[in-house]
């Protein structure tokens, strides 16, 4: 049963990271750019936002190399150097970098009782919610230490809803990549794009910024949204 042919009773969030709680998405392209750089690989910001968004680190690596070869002690030396960058420049991250909107939904959500989690390809999701501030209004972390296939595999969500209890079809996933959208969607959870149309199609719903959106918005959103698909698809009588 897809998403819309049911009421969204939703018992849970799950948020993306980069792009959707903070712009921390900039950050990993100047790593990129810098590694890429300084191996005189083709690589610019418009490669980056193609084909990149939502990918975990290896597979980013993957996709900047193509169809150059390198061997494994070669591959995690970069993927080190590439974490050492983004490193540095997370240093100054502070509650000053939260995308609008985002931490008065958190604020809604906790005081409803929503149980909130994070399900996030990135290895450093820990380190940057505590430099956000945000990192108490969150009940589980689920990120790129959790699962061995990442998005757009559903494993990160699915492990994120069992680790706070809740069904995956009382779950909304809230997501900027079409990798992450494919992951919600494969997971069975209603899902929220959060940016341009046209890179995010297949979600449920798409806002293009969370800013000025309350948590009863949401919901009369997705609840419309299931209304209408149900009176689409009743057949006249």
């Amino acid at each position: 049963m897809s998403t819309l042919e049911r009421d969204p009773q939703i018992e849970a969030v799950i948020f993306d990271l980069d792009g959707v709680i903070t712009n921390t998405v900039y950050f990993h392209y100047l790593s990129w750019q810098r590694l890429a750089d300084e191996e005189q690989i083709p690589f610019d910001r418009q490669t980056h936002d193609r084909g990149m968004l939502g990918l975990n680190r290896e597979d980013a690596l993957c996709y900047i190399l193509g169809d150059r070869q390198i061997d494994s002690s070669q591959q995690q030396l970069f993927l080190k150097r590439k974490n050492d960058y983004y490193l540095e420049l997370i240093n100054e991250l502070n509650g000053e970098h939260l995308l609008p909107g985002i931490e008065n939904l958190l604020i809604e959500l906790y005081a409803a009782g929503v149980k909130i989690a994070l399900g996030s390809s990135s290895k450093n999701a820990e380190l940057v919610l505590e430099r956000l501030g945000i990192r108490h209004f969150f009940n589980f972390i689920a990120d790129g230490h959790s699962v061995p296939r990442l998005k757009p595999a559903p494993d990160v969500f699915l492990y994120a809803a069992e680790s706070v209890a809740i069904d995956p079809a009382h779950c909304l996933v809230v997501e900027d990549a079409p990798a992450g959208v494919a992951a919600g969607l494969a997971a069975g959870m209603w899902v929220l794009g959060v940016g341009p149309y046209d890179r995010l199609a297949q979600a449920d719903s798409i806002l293009p910024t969370l800013a000025g959106i309350s948590w009863t918005d949401i919901l009369a959103k997705l609840m419309s949204l299931a209304k209408e698909h149900r009176l689409i698809d009743t057949p006249c009588t």
